[in-house]
């Protein structure tokens, strides 16, 4: 899902939505439906821009964050991202502070040498072939496949750079970090999809 244009989360306004409107409001309006919709439309526009300039990380960040660390056991780190529903999570040196994240996308890149990466390609080769192919993977440890250096933002970057950020680098979560690198919260793709619409 791309973040491009807000538009998409408002309910679409009809003329009849308008006259409706007009009608309700007391005394007499000089104004015909279309220049209702264009001033509508500017209303819109600009509370959009100043919703973007508005919300920052902080605002919509998970603060309890489950992360594992690097020495982490690769089948404890699955099973942490099972048990809590999450499809990735931060992973951390022995000071607390962010080394990487480790995704779905991680682990299924380790099971494949195939280029066109996908859940369903996984499961076909699993069937096509004898065994289980993540069985290669029960002596990792979460450094081995994790991303890093990860994206990361600050509590002050804003909800609309951060969307951005997630289509650039086509990920769901983001790590909200202070100026120590500790990790302060996380964000999630729905986690922007709910402040935007």
């Amino acid at each position: 899902m791309k973040f491009s244009s807000l538009n998409e989360c408002a309910m679409p306004i009809t003329d009849e939505d308008i006259v409706e409107a007009m009608k309700k409001i007391p005394g007499y309006l000089d104004i015909t439906p279309s220049d209702f919709m264009e001033v509508y439309q500017v209303a819109f526009d600009h509370a959009l821009s100043r919703l973007r300039n508005a919300i920052h990380a902080e605002d919509i960040m998970t603060r309890t964050v489950i992360y594992v660390h690097e020495h982490t056991a690769l089948p404890d780190a699955v099973r942490k991202m099972a048990e809590h529903n999450v499809s990735g999570l931060p992973v951390l040196k022995k000071d607390q502070t962010l080394s990487g994240v480790i995704s779905e996308k991680d682990v299924l890149r380790q099971m494949t040498e195939d280029k066109n990466l996908s859940f369903m390609r996984i499961i076909l080769q699993c069937l096509e072939n004898s065994g289980c192919m993540a069985q290669g993977l029960k002596k990792r440890i979460a450094s081995d496949i994790m991303t890093s250096p990860p994206v990361t933002v600050t509590a002050r970057t804003r909800v609309f750079e951060i969307a951005g950020i997630m289509d650039r680098f086509n990920i769901n979560r983001v790590p909200v970090v202070d100026e120590g690198f500790r990790v302060m919260g996380i964000i999630a793709r729905s986690d922007i999809v709910k402040t935007m619409c």
